[in-house]
């Protein structure tokens, strides 16, 4: 490499690295209407975009009311409806076709009920159902198909429950169920993955300190299992679904408090939890509900004597509807639409576009509805925090189009308008030619995928390394797609495919590692796995086009295309 290249890649690293900044998409909490009616021990359930906040009471040991109001997130507002049949708190609630079912509860304090009542929010009406087999509340409840599953609780002040029933309501009848492994009660409950995780909540008598402790039921088998405790033990909690990961929000843990503010989230995948940021307001007794991408954590108590609160705070995830650019190519085209035929018919959560935000458990035409409407179009994602395009026609940049990553080129290089696989790329002549760009993200902090279009190269030659760290994407020497990111220490090893990419066609090439398990792909389809529970820490920056140390030999000698680093574990 001539030496005013090398002095010249010297100086954009130094740069590089005191200014590049890693743009991961962070979530963020606003200030909503406030509920008419202050209320804590209440339920919300969304139907239709609305959510519908119902019951509650004045204090953890006042009044109950009747109380059903409506909010309606595109408006900001609230609507007053049809009042239930009987007063309750720490009831629990479950929303099946369209109708939400409240069940259990106290009437007042130490007063717990059996009672159902369905509500359908299309009519404003109640209707009572078969009662539940044991009255309870400060219980959970959660959905899988079309039958509700209730989950623990207590019958008084002294003995929390294990009891685990289940409710059809098109049969409106009851079926017991095995017992969760902890009793306990103000715990929250949600489902995901055909599992329910019970999450916190307290043991023994209901004034005792909030526990860690998560255990998932599987109905298929009518089994428990223990999965990683939360990071804050904690009680009267709530949890939710956000495109596969649990939110666990708020709570507390001893008696009078105080409650926290603490955001939590669980990945079912790694087992493991994340911070995410906090609530503005410390709640604990309240009840958060979701619609399209945002979370609304509603009433509540704030903190001793846990008088209620008519609080409400939005937290916006960044993530909305589904994405339908499956393949993560940045535009929705055939590709897409011949991934959402192959799963047509099948409950298949990777496609499931609607209804938003997490779809019905079927692929059927509403989905294709939504992929068509998207038709053509590029697409944004909030987890692509670096992507090179490279269909730049002169210059020595080439620009990074979704934060500030922009790749400095040097060396034997240039650029081919319109002849790349995804519009233009940059050719590298494999003996100096490369580009160099800022830290994008640490392999030791968490999940990410890396993916990137080659044409060409030679045995032993590297598209994309992180400075004096690791070969991201290379090619050994049998011209086999390979990785070095690698675990630290002696145990770690580099994963090598048995797929050649360098017969000179166009090849899709990445790398995903989703915290637990590490693969390769090439053309979108996995070529290689193994598991590797974490990767070396590096802060380094970026090389196109050769390897961690910039070695003669390992420069890359052909196209490379459209390169994308996201910060989380994508299916290509």
């Amino acid at each position: 490499m001539k030496t005013q290249n090398i002095l010249k890649v010297v100086a954009v690293i130094g740069l590089l690295a005191l200014t590049s900044t890693n743009y991961a998409a962070e979530g963020t909490w606003t200030s909503k209407a406030s509920m008419p009616t202050a209320r804590l021990g209440l339920t919300t359930s969304t139907v239709n975009g609305k959510i519908y906040a119902i019951g509650g009471g004045n204090s953890i040991d006042g009044t109950a009311f009747r109380t059903v109001e409506e909010y309606d997130p595109a408006t900001d507002t609230w609507t007053r409806k049809a009042d239930m049949s009987m007063p309750r708190f720490f009831h629990c609630a479950g929303v099946v076709d369209g109708k939400i079912y409240i069940i259990g509860g106290a009437t007042g304090p130490n007063l717990f009920t059996p009672m159902v009542e369905e509500y359908d929010p299309a009519t404003d009406t109640w209707q009572r159902k078969s009662s539940m087999p044991t009255g309870r509340g400060m219980l959970a409840a959660s959905v899988l198909g079309d039958k509700i599953y209730v989950i623990g609780g207590a019958a008084n002040t002294q003995t929390s429950m294990s009891v685990v029933e289940q409710y059809d309501p098109l049969s409106d009848t009851w079926t017991r169920k095995a017992e969760m492994p902890t009793a306990r009660s103000m715990l929250s409950a949600c489902a995901m993955d055909e599992k329910i995780y019970a999450v916190g909540g307290i043991q023994g008598w209901i004034g005792g300190a909030g526990i860690a402790i998560v255990e998932a039921y599987e109905p298929l088998t009518n089994t428990w299992t223990t999965r990683a405790d939360m990071p804050t033990s904690r009680k009267m909690l709530s949890t939710l679904v956000m495109a596969g990961r649990i939110m666990a929000i708020g709570g507390g843990t001893e008696i009078w408090g105080p409650p926290f503010a603490t955001v939590e989230e669980y990945d079912p995948q790694t087992d493991s939890w994340a911070i995410k940021p906090d609530m503005p307001t410390v709640r604990w007794f309240f009840s958060a509900s979701s619609v399209n991408g945002k979370i609304y954590a509603i009433g509540g108590s704030v903190q001793d004597p846990h008088v209620a609160v008519s609080i409400v705070e939005e937290y916006d995830t960044g993530l909305g509807v589904p994405s339908p650019d499956f393949n993560n190519d940045g535009v929705v085209d055939i590709h897409d639409l011949l991934r959402l035929i192959e799963s047509w018919g099948q409950d298949d959560p990777a496609v499931d576009l609607a209804p938003a935000p997490f779809g019905d458990g079927v692929i059927d035409i509403l989905d294709l509805e939504v992929l068509m409407s998207y038709w053509g179009q590029p697409i944004e994602d909030p987890t692509l925090i670096a992507h090179w395009a490279l269909d730049e026609t002169e210059g020595d940049v080439a620009y990074d189009s979704v934060g500030v990553n922009d790749a400095f080129v040097v060396g034997g290089t240039a650029w081919h308008p319109g002849t790349g696989q995804v519009d233009g790329a940059l050719q590298l002549d494999g003996v100096d030619g490369c580009a160099v760009a800022g830290p994008v993200l640490n392999p030791a902090d968490g999940p990410f995928s890396v993916l990137a279009w080659i044409q060409g190269g030679e045995p032993g030659q590297v598209v994309i390394s992180q400075q004096g760290a690791a070969d991201w994407l290379s090619v050994n020497v049998g011209g086999n797609l390979m990785t070095e990111l690698k675990a630290s220490g002696r145990d770690g090893e580099p994963l090598q495919s048995k797929t050649v990419v360098t017969d000179g066609n166009w090849h899709r090439i990445g790398f995903v590692w989703d915290g637990l398990n590490r693969s390769l792909y090439v053309d979108d389809i996995q070529v290689i796995e193994d598991t590797q529970d974490g990767l070396e820490n590096s802060n380094s920056g970026m090389y196109i086009g050769t390897d961690k140390l910039m070695t003669p030999g390992t420069y890359f000698s052909g196209l490379i295309d459209d390169i994308r680093i996201y910060n989380r574990a994508v299916s290509p």
